[in-house]
């Protein structure tokens, strides 16, 4: 017994503007992501291991790796959809 649904034909406009809503979110979570890591390099890294004022320029550089990092891992989403 399998519950297998084939999925409702979407238009190709409600489905543009789905992947349109879906890269919005990806991209929010990602520089979220940035943020909430560059925060935590600001505030826990000792300055034993860096001085102080490097300590906010490798926090902001760890944050934009970071969120580069998750949209790379994700960049199958913003593929066009021409290999679909």
């Amino acid at each position: 017994m399998t519950t297998d649904q084939t999925p409702a034909a979407v238009s190709a406009d409600e489905l543009l503007k789905r992947k349109k809503e879906v890269r919005k979110w990806i991209v929010l979570r990602g520089v979220l992501l940035g943020l909430l890591i560059a925060a935590w390099w600001i505030m826990f890294v000792p300055e034993s291991v860096v001085t102080s004022t490097m300590k906010y320029v490798l926090g902001v550089v760890v944050g934009l790796v970071a969120t580069g990092g998750y949209l790379y891992q994700l960049r199958a989403v913003f593929q066009s959809s021409d290999r679909d």
